[in-house]
C-alpha cells in the first residue's frame, strides 16, 4: 500500500513518534502489536490537563489477538503535523454563541464542499469568500496521500466555533467527531489518527472537533453549572450541530463516530464498575446493528470490560447527546457514541492498534 505520510510530519519521524503540540503521540506502525505501550503524552500549552475525572495516567493493557490482527496500517502513516493547529491556546479563545449568519453560511458552504470533494481537490468557486465572511479560513492541505479542505477560525476571531476537515477524493461517508478536546484526554490524537490513517476503502470523509474547552463557555463556569454553551455535545445551537446536520443532509449514508473518555474517580468511589474499559452506544435505549457489531469486535480486542449500552451497562450511553438526537431524525444516518477509559486511550498509541480500531468502526456494514 502507498504511504500516508503528509508534509510537515517528517521532523517527528526521527523519534518514531508523531508528537506535534496538542496531539497525543501516535507511535509508528513498526511497533510490535503485543508490546504494552505506555502513555507517552506530555503536557503542552495547547493540551492542558482537564478535570480530576480525566487526569489519571492512561496506563496500557494488552490487546487480544483476533481476526483483526491481520489489519495493517498504511506503512509509514503519520497524521500531518498541521492537525495540531486545529486546537488553539485556551487563553486565546473567547467563546461566543453561534450566530444566524454563521449558520446560514455553513448551510450553503458544507453541502457545496461535500458534493465537490469526491471529484476535485480545488474548492468550489466562492467557498473561500463565504467562509471568510463568517470568520473562517478555508485552507487546502496537500499531502502525499490525501488533499484536505480545512475550515478553521481566523486567529484574530477565535470563539470556539469548531474546526472541520473534509477529505477530497475517494472516501467513505464516515465522520469522526471529537467534542471534548482538553477534557477527554487523548481523544484528539485518537480522532486524528483514525481519520488521517484509515485503511484503503475505510477512510472517513469528515473530521470535526470543538475548539473550546467544554466548561469555558462563560466567565467563572464550573462543571456543576446547569448549562455549558461551549459543550458542543450538549448545545444544539452550536455551529458543530449545524455542520452535523448538513453532513447528514448531504452524504448518502453517514456514520458518525463520536469519541469520549471517562476516568477512574467514580469507580474508585464505588459509583462505577472498576472493570469498565469502553462503552459502545447508539445514543438510544435500543442498540443499532452497527453498535452491536462494534461492541462485539471490541470485546475481542479488549475483553469483557467493553459493554454495549444499555444491555451491558446503564452508564455513559450518551442518550442526551445533541448530535445523536439530531441524527435520529435521518433514517439513513447512524450515530455511535464511544466512551473510552484511560486504559483504552493509552493503548491506542500505536499505528497498528489505531488501524484495528478504525477497521472495527469503519468496515462496510450491511443490515
Amino acid at each position: 500500500m502507498s504511504r500516508c505520510l503528509f508534509r510537515g510530519a517528517a521532523r517527528w519521524l526521527a523519534a518514531g513518534v508523531l508528537a506535534a503540540p496538542g496531539l497525543a503521540p501516535l507511535a509508528m506502525a513498526s511497533e510490535p502489536v503485543d508490546r504494552p505501550v505506555p502513555n507517552r503524552e506530555e503536557p503542552t500549552r495547547t493540551a492542558p490537563r482537564g478535570t480530576s475525572e480525566q487526569d489519571e495516567e492512561a496506563t496500557s493493557f494488552t490487546m487480544a489477538d483476533d481476526d483483526t490482527a491481520r489489519v495493517r496500517p498504511i506503512k509509514g502513516c503519520a497524521p500531518d503535523a498541521r492537525f495540531a493547529g486545529l486546537w488553539p491556546k485556551l487563553a486565546d479563545v473567547k467563546f461566543h454563541p453561534t450566530t444566524l449568519e454563521e449558520r446560514a453560511a455553513f448551510a450553503k458552504l458544507l453541502p457545496a464542499l461535500l458534493e465537490a470533494a469526491p471529484e476535485t481537490t480545488t474548492p468550489p468557486a466562492g467557498a473561500e469568500k463565504l467562509a471568510s465572511s463568517v470568520g473562517f479560513r478555508l485552507e487546502v492541505w496537500e499531502g502525499m496521500q490525501d488533499t484536505f479542505w480545512v475550515l478553521r477560525e481566523k486567529p484574530e476571531r477565535l470563539r470556539g466555533a469548531g474546526a472541520y476537515v473534509i477529505r477530497t477524493g475517494p472516501a467513505t461517508d464516515d465522520v469522526v467527531q471529537v467534542p471534548h478536546p482538553w477534557f477527554d484526554k487523548g481523544t484528539e490524537g485518537i480522532g486524528v489518527g483514525l481519520f488521517a490513517c484509515g485503511l484503503k476503502g475505510e477512510r472517513p470523509r469528515v473530521f470535526m472537533t470543538a475548539t473550546a474547552h467544554r466548561y469555558h463557555g462563560s466567565p467563572g463556569e464550573t462543571p456543576e453549572d446547569p448549562e455549558h454553551p461551549a459543550d458542543v455535545a450538549h448545545n444544539p445551537d452550536h455551529l458543530f450541530q449545524e455542520v452535523t446536520n448538513q453532513v447528514a443532509r448531504t452524504l448518502s449514508a453517514p456514520r458518525v463516530v463520536q469519541l469520549h473518555g471517562f476516568g477512574t474517580a467514580k469507580a474508585e468511589s464505588g459509583l462505577r464498575d472498576k472493570s469498565l474499559i469502553a462503552v459502545v452506544s447508539s445514543g438510544t435505549r435500543e442498540p443499532t446493528t452497527w453498535a452491536r457489531r462494534v461492541s462485539k469486535q471490541l470485546v475481542k480486542l479488549w475483553g469483557e470490560g467493553v459493554r454495549l449500552y444499555p444491555e451491558g451497562t446503564q452508564v455513559l450511553g450518551g442518550t442526551q447527546n445533541a448530535q445523536g438526537r439530531l441524527l435520529q431524525a435521518y433514517e439513513h444516518a447512524r450515530f455511535l457514541h464511544l466512551e473510552l477509559s484511560a486504559q483504552a486511550r493509552g493503548s491506542l498509541s500505536s499505528g497498528e492498534r489505531l488501524a484495528r480500531l478504525g477497521h472495527v468502526l469503519f468496515a462496510p456494514l450491511e443490515d
